[in-house]
């Protein structure tokens, strides 16, 4: 009752044969499974009483009919359980669709205020079916967390559209269509004038030349001016060291300069600019990377899953088999797929007592087939609830019918509940209950222009703030463990240290999967306190971008200095950053382990690896910048603090034939500390 594969070409009838029939020889004994361990009663009862209707009467393998088969309940009754059919009526004069995603949405409110703690899941046979709800969710109820597995694409949300643009721009100077796109980006903000005098009369020059001509930029007004300048000075930077960095690093450089993070309206959106960074990478990695192709994988990408586990989940009814929870909701029930085309060339294998088949006969009998998975796909559905299942649906006025209804369409599931179910319930809410009022914005499509949403004032790191009625400023991707009241900047400077030790390290090391081609100078002895002093601006632009105002950021970028001048000055550090057997930098491991008697994936970054003297050692970075006794008996016992976590590294090698040597190593103070094991 639960083979809902046919579009991996499972087929039940498979089953049924090799049930009735055995397999050659080998007769088989049939166990009927009937107790229900999930559902209280309130479910199981309804389920009992409404599917003998609903599935066919007996089995048949040929068409894919399986009978249904009773359940009984084995938990205790409970008076909050049960099914409750929600009905939609569309009128004339009323948005019908609108109203249902309000009823999805004031199911999910009342569930949580009920119980807080119970998982709720909204399930649907497409992904389509989902958009009303989360677009009313996004409008009016922008806190109520959700997690559409593998329903809402990313490359819809307009922060991923600005770097397709950003990337598109980028890749061809001569793209106007995307120039002109990414000026008005939120990182930049061109008003409509601006864009006009900017370009509207020199349709030969490209954009980026268009921006060079300081004559033309006196046209602009004052912040138009001042927004083009700023753009031009971070790409100018970014043109100068293009071919010198791998193209997602480069990439992502551009748009933390261009303030990206900033234009940002909530700090999970950075999960999505990580996503999208990550594909980069894929792309390169597989040398497939261009405009095109970046384009249509970006298409494939889905939001990532939620962490906290709390999360209304909204998906497929495929995907949700397995699965359980406590409330289910299923709406789109009056909606159809279109999954059923016909295909050019139809055959199967028929039983040897039948007539020879025909394309009719073949189509019918492949109709069939889908008419019976749907009932188990609503079958699925409804046995997915433990507590409460809410279905919701959309029928027709009409008054040409006796119950002023138009009947449900073929190949819906509330074509498939009608009869017995649902028709009654619409038939009582036509005649009783007034339709649900749906809030309407009064907006004019033939006449309405979006607002413009842009940083306040770009590129003055002091001032740029975004507008607090239009966007909320979000920490940088390589923020994540900041605290909500700000960015410490301790922390921002220990991640930029760890960036560039990673970069060093890496580059000793040649290229890899993934890595940037070395060139002359990189590598440890490329590396010297001239040329890391030098780099000391693009330290503090960094900073700013992650949040920090002018005089921190300087703070900071003198702190990174001074750390990495210390390391590569440091028979320590140049040690560590040396060429080493199996070395690697920032490496993500994992390993499963039990949490709370639950087996877990537990994920581990280690700062750097590597093999020396027949010994394998892992060394982690930590920036101390407070005033710190380099001594060594105050050194160990700060390193001393870090034990457990390196530990926990050490704990992967458990079954490594080689010595394993843990230490600590501070780059401000270009010392190592050497843990050792218990």
């Amino acid at each position: 009752m639960q083979s809902i594969c046919r579009f991996r070409k499972a087929d039940v009838g498979l089953f049924l044969r090799v049930r009735e029939r055995g397999i050659g020889d080998i007769r088989l004994g049939h166990l009927l499974l009937f107790r229900n361990n999930r559902s209280y009663p309130g479910i199981v009862d309804w389920v009992n009483a409404a599917f003998p209707d609903i599935f066919p009467a007996a089995d048949s393998p040929e068409a894919g009919a399986v009978r249904y088969a009773e359940s009984a309940a084995t938990r205790p009754p409970r008076a909050d359980s049960g099914v409750v059919v929600h009905p939609v009526i569309a009128r004339e004069d009323n948005d019908a669709v609108a109203e249902e995603a309000c009823c999805v949405l004031d199911i999910i409110r009342h569930t949580r205020s009920e119980a807080p703690d119970e998982r709720i899941a909204v399930l649907v046979r497409a992904r389509s079916h989902l958009d009303a709800l989360v677009a009313e969710i996004r409008r009016s109820a922008p806190d109520l967390r959700f997690q559409a597995v593998d329903i809402e694409g990313l490359d819809g949300r307009q922060h991923v559209q600005d770097l397709l643009t950003l990337f598109r721009a980028l890749h061809h100077p001569a793209d106007r269509v995307h120039w002109l796109a990414l000026l008005r980006a939120p990182w930049c903000g061109l008003t409509l004038a601006d864009l006009h005098a900017l370009a509207a009369d020199d349709r030969k020059q490209t954009i980026w030349q268009l921006m060079q001509d300081d004559a033309r930029l006196a046209r602009l007004t004052d912040d138009g001016r001042q927004r083009v300048l700023h753009v031009r000075g971070v790409l100018q930077l970014a043109f100068a060291g293009r071919d010198r960095q791998h193209p997602r690093r480069w990439l992502e450089g551009v748009w933390l300069m261009l303030g990206g993070p900033r234009c940002l309206e909530a700090p999970e959106a950075l999960n999505d600019a990580d996503a999208f960074f990550m594909l980069v990478d894929q792309l390169v990695a597989a040398r497939t990377l261009s405009p095109e192709t970046l384009v249509t994988r970006a298409g494939e990408l889905y939001t990532p899953a939620d962490p906290l586990g709390d999360a209304v989940q909204l998906m497929t009814i495929h995907k949700a088999k397995g699965p359980e929870f406590d409330t289910v909701i299923v709406p789109g029930l009056h909606r159809a797929t279109s999954g059923n085309d016909s295909s050019l060339l139809l055959w199967d294998e028929v039983a040897s007592n039948g007539e020879p088949t025909a394309y009719d006969y073949l189509k019918k009998l492949e109709t069939e087939r889908a008419a019976h998975e749907e009932e188990r796909l609503l079958y699925v559905a409804a046995t997915r609830a433990i507590r409460n299942l809410h279905l919701v649906g959309v029928a027709v006025a009409d008054d040409r019918n006796d119950d002023g209804l138009r009947p449900p369409a073929a190949g819906t599931l509330l074509k498939l509940l009608w009869p017995s179910v649902a028709q009654p319930v619409f038939a009582a809410a036509l005649s009783s209950l007034e339709p649900v009022a749906v809030p309407h914005a009064g907006i004019d499509p033939a006449t309405f222009v979006p607002p413009l949403v842009r940083l306040r004032e770009a590129g003055l790191p002091d001032t740029l703030r975004p507008s607090p009625d239009r966007i909320r400023p979000a920490a940088t991707m390589i923020d994540r463990d900041v605290a909500e009241g700000g960015i410490a900047l301790e922390a921002s400077v220990g991640t930029l240290v760890h960036r560039c030790l990673e970069l060093i390290g890496r580059a000793a090391h040649g290229p890899g999967p993934g890595r940037e081609v070395p060139r002359e100078g990189d590598g440890l002895a490329g590396w010297s306190a001239q040329r890391v002093r030098a780099l000391a601006p693009a330290y503090r632009r960094w900073l700013m971008e992650a949040g920090h105002r002018s005089e921190e950021a300087r703070e900071g970028a003198e702190l990174v200095v001074t750390a990495l001048c210390r390391t590569i000055a440091s028979p320590a550090g140049r040690w560590i950053l040396a060429q080493h057997d199996m070395a690697g930098a920032e490496q993500a491991w994992s390993a499963r382990g039990i949490e709370d008697g639950t087996t877990v994936t537990v994920n581990h970054v280690i700062d750097r690896i590597f093999v020396a003297d027949g010994c394998r050692w892992i060394v982690d970075y930590k920036t101390l910048h407070t005033d710190v006794d380099d001594s060594s008996t105050a050194m160990q016992m700060r390193a001393g603090e870090y034990r457990p976590q390196l530990e926990r590294y050490a704990a992967l090698f458990s079954n490594d034939p080689l010595p394993l040597r843990m230490a600590i190593f501070f780059p401000l103070q270009g010392v190592l500390v050497e843990l050792p094991r218990n």
